[in-house]
């Protein structure tokens, strides 16, 4: 569950009819509100890219064990390869839900006509529901009758009555492990509130041609929001824990009064930082009765986004999205060198996201004079459609901005 929010990022954006170079003008103010809910959260796009249940499944046999603590249970594979291929504690599965509510306000301030100061953040309200499942029994009773028939001598004979009578593993005693032995709190239904991290730039309008433009959007991440408990399997982290640096370019091209595009390109470097994290035993095994102290560099982020915008009329408008986000792998460095193999595995992100906007603005009529107050309402729908280490989510969004 950890660094689920990857794909909830709130971003303000004061452009309308895709018009992305374009500023407030000097000592304007725009406000901005949104509101997203989330479908529940059930499976993500894995390493491989296809799609799989959001919570975990494990094997208990053999091979597992003597990987966490070596030769403890079943002494090496130099005994009956049938029984030790057989040996099996159990399988089980974490089914894994989750929901999201998220509150986002942003403020600009037109500090000329040309550069506008902007600041964002968002409240999160999380609900995780999380359950461990036995999918298949042990097969104590199979793998000893192999040994009795194994010409292994007396010490296969030992270890058959041994195995035949190891205690029984169901989720109670999982659950124990996990909270007894291993440290954590028990896994079950979770519920989070906070806020995020709070973004704040320039908007810098360096091109404006009327029909085409390019802004420069340079920016700071603060690390304001809650981050991951390593004490909590199922918990969902709102920040990262680090601040980030992020530059940003935009340009559009207005056709006509009806339709225009516009495209951003944005580049994160996420700055290291310290944290106190479990120390995993195994790349494929990651709980862990032992912390340390690492040093984290998350990977460097990229975003494109490209949109066209249909216009109705002068209120209503609709305006297709694609985004698309690629995160470097991340690096991880401590005196547990092995451990920093373990946890940079795999943590590469790819996300293709698509989105549907319709606007009701009464932007164009203010500059008109036939309306009053400039202000605009847009309701979002946005899916994940693909990726690599991202969740499958799609969510509503409501949101409302205000000049004055």
């Amino acid at each position: 569950m950890k660094r689920l929010l990857a794909a909830l990022i709130l971003g303000l954006s004061v452009s309308a009819q895709g018009q992305v170079w374009k500023t407030v003008p000097k000592g304007v103010r725009i406000l901005g509100y949104r509101n997203v809910t989330t479908s529940k959260v059930k499976s993500n796009y894995n390493q491989f890219r296809s799609e799989s249940s959001l919570g975990s499944e494990f094997r208990l046999d053999a091979t597992t064990l003597n990987s966490i603590a070596n030769n403890v249970i079943v002494p090496g594979e130099d005994i009956n390869a049938d029984a030790y291929n057989n040996f099996l504690i159990g399988e089980y599965k974490v089914d894994a839900a989750a929901q999201f509510n998220v509150h986002g306000l942003g403020f600009g301030y037109g500090i000329t006509d040309k550069v506008m100061l902007y600041a964002e953040v968002a409240f999160y309200n999380a609900q995780v529901q999380t359950n461990i499942k036995r999918t298949k029994k042990n097969t104590y009773g199979d793998t000893s009758n192999i040994l009795h028939n194994s010409e292994g001598g007396v010490s296969e004979e030992a270890l058959a009555d041994n195995i035949k009578n190891l205690p029984d593993v169901d989720e109670a005693v999982i659950q124990s492990a996990i909270t007894r032995h291993y440290g954590y709190k028990p896994i079950g239904d979770w519920t989070g509130a906070g806020y995020g991290d709070m973004e704040t730039g320039l908007m810098a309008k360096v091109i404006d041609k009327g029909i085409w433009g390019v802004m420069l959007y340079p920016g700071l991440i603060l690390p304001t929001g809650r981050q991951d408990d390593p004490d909590i399997l199922q918990d969902v982290g709102f920040g990262d824990g680090q601040f980030d640096i992020f530059g940003e370019v935009g340009t559009g091209y207005v056709v006509n009064d009806n339709l225009s595009f516009g495209t951003t390109f944005r580049y994160t470097y996420q700055m290291p930082t310290q944290k106190e994290l479990r120390i995993p035993e195994s790349r494929d095994f990651s709980l862990s009765d032992r912390k340390g102290d690492f040093n984290v560099k998350y990977g460097d982020r990229l975003n494109w986004m490209v949109n066209s915008t249909f216009g109705l009329n002068d209120w209503i408008s609709f305006t297709p999205m694609y985004r698309f986000m690629y995160q470097m792998p991340s690096e991880y460095s401590s005196e547990f060198s092995q451990a920093d193999e373990y946890l940079s595995y795999n943590t590469s992100k790819v996300e293709h996201q698509v989105q549907l906007t319709t606007s009701l603005s009464s932007i164009q009529p203010f500059l008109k004079k036939k309306f009053l107050l400039p202000a605009q309402i847009n309701m979002n729908l946005v899916q994940t459609v693909g990726g690599q280490n991202v969740p499958k989510v799609g969510r509503f969004e409501l949101e409302l901005r205000m000049l004055f």
